[in-house]
C-alpha cells in the first residue's frame, strides 16, 4: 500500500516539533516505519518499508511540505527496487498552480493542473490534518500529481477516553494507487486517545481489498 496516501522524516536544521513515529504492519506483521514532524512552515513525512512480502514493496519515500494548508510548494521523493519518482506540487489559495513528475512517464492526464478541481492540499497536508484532527477530521481533497483523493469520515464513536473514525478513501479523479492494482478506494479507521484536554492519534487501520494495513504509535 502506497502511503500518499499516502501513502515522515526529521528535518535537519531544526529541532522538530511533535515529532512522532508509527510502526506498520500487515497481518500482524511488521513491514517499517512511518515518522511526522513539524518545524514552523515545514511539515515532513517519511515512510520506510523494509520487509513487505517478498519485498516487493520495499523503498523509501520523503514528503515536504512547506506553507499551509491552502498554499504550499510540496515535494515528493519515492525510492524502492521497483522504480524512482519525484514529484513537486505547488498550491496557491487551494488550488494547483504547478506540477513537474520525473521521470515524465510517470505523469497522469491529472498532471494537467487544469483538470484539477479546486480546493486541493497536498499529501502532507492531507494527512497533517489526521494527525492533528480536533474530533474526526474534517472532509479532505488531496493533490499528488498524479491523482486526486477525497477523505470523508464519520461524526465519530467516544468510548471513554476513546475517539475511534471511519474514514473513506477515494480516488475521485486520475489513476488508482500501485499499478497495475490500481486501487481507487480504502476504508480507513483512526483511533484517538482523548484525555486532557489533548487528542492524539494512537492508531490507523487501512483496509482495500486483500490489504489491511495498520499504524501503530511508537512515540
Amino acid at each position: 500500500m502506497k502511503f500518499p496516501a499516502a501513502t515522515l522524516c526529521f528535518l535537519m536544521l531544526a529541532a522538530p516539533v511533535g515529532a512522532e513515529s508509527f510502526s506498520v504492519s500487515l497481518g500482524g506483521k511488521a513491514l517499517g516505519q512511518i515518522k511526522f514532524a513539524e518545524t514552523g512552515r515545514k511539515t515532513i513525512l517519511t515512510s520506510t518499508l523494509d520487509n513487505t512480502p517478498l519485498g516487493v514493496f520495499n523503498g523509501n519515500y520523503t514528503g515536504t511540505s512547506i506553507g499551509n494548508t491552502a498554499t504550499s510548494r510540496f515535494t515528493g521523493e519515492s525510492r524502492s527496487s521497483r522504480k524512482n519518482r519525484v514529484v513537486t506540487v505547488e498550491i496557491a489559495k487551494a488550488r494547483a498552480v504547478g506540477t513537474a513528475i520525473t521521470p515524465q512517464d510517470e505523469l497522469t492526464a491529472l498532471s494537467d493542473i487544469n483538470k484539477v478541481p479546486a480546493g486541493v492540499m497536498d499529501p502532507v497536508r492531507a494527512m497533517a490534518q489526521l494527525f492533528r484532527a480536533k474530533g474526526c477530521p474534517a472532509p479532505i481533497q488531496m493533490y499528488d500529481g498524479r491523482r486526486v483523493v477525497a477523505m470523508r469520515s464519520d461524526r465519530g464513536t467516544q468510548a471513554g477516553e476513546t475517539l475511534t473514525c471511519a474514514v473513506s478513501y477515494k480516488v475521485i479523479a486520475g489513476p488508482g494507487h500501485l499499478s497495475p492494482l490500481g486501487i481507487s478506494s480504502a476504508k480507513i479507521e483512526l483511533i484517538y486517545r482523548t484525555a486532557g484536554g489533548k487528542q492524539t492519534l494512537q492508531h490507523l487501520k487501512i483496509s482495500s481489498g486483500l490489504f489491511n494495513v495498520r499504524l501503530s504509535r511508537e512515540k
